[in-house]
């Protein structure tokens, strides 16, 4: 589905900031143990080679849409851009959580397992009024559930589309195309379950 980049994706003159960096590098790293060209991703990933160039040299500010996007293209789990500045074990104390270093304005990412890499993998989001990945479903394999610990969240699920109120949860068929909506004027946060974590 084409989708030009937003203003939060365009480039920003200066030195680039160090998880911009950090982003960049890993998207080059990945992009060359792919075997593709800047062009061959951006065709793949549904982007402009403009926009992944920006971000490779840690200048663009690329949505949570966009990794997404990338993710598929490349063949690794969203959760590749989740870094911490310190080694994580099984404890992970309040304030020291894995974030999504460069998510979209509208949408926080923090995993709340140590890493990605286990059997489970736990997330907590906070989603902003009016945000919705419709145009950029997600789709992985595995099983899923959320609970909606604040707000309310439109969630569909492979074309049936469900309202979430606080405290109500929905597992389901993360293989199955899957995308969420705040239709809201508040936030909404929701903590969810996969297994395996593909997210």
């Amino acid at each position: 589905m084409p989708r030009s980049a937003g203003p939060t994706e365009a480039g920003r003159p200066g030195n680039p900031t160090p998880s911009m960096a950090v982003v960049g590098n890993l998207v080059r790293e990945l992009r060359h143990a792919a075997g593709l060209s800047i062009a061959a991703l951006a065709q793949a990933s549904d982007l402009s080679p403009g926009l992944l160039s920006q971000i490779e040299r840690g200048q663009g500010n690329p949505s949570f849409t966009t990794l997404v996007k990338l993710s598929q293209a490349l063949d690794v789990p969203v959760g590749r851009f989740f870094l911490a500045d310190t080694e994580a074990g099984a404890l992970v104390r309040a304030g020291t959580h894995r974030r999504l270093l460069l998510a979209d304005e509208n949408l926080e990412y923090t995993l709340i397992t140590p890493h990605m890499n286990g059997r489970l993998g736990m997330i907590k989001a906070q989603v902003a009024a009016g945000w919705s990945n419709e145009s950029a479903p997600f789709e992985h394999p595995g099983e899923e559930c959320i609970l909606i610990t604040e707000g309310e969240l439109m969630v569909c699920i492979a074309g049936t589309v469900h309202t979430l109120h606080e405290g109500d949860s929905i597992t389901y068929d993360s293989g199955l195309s899957h995308w969420y909506r705040n239709a809201t004027d508040r936030n909404a946060v929701l903590v969810g379950a996969m297994t395996p974590p593909s997210f």
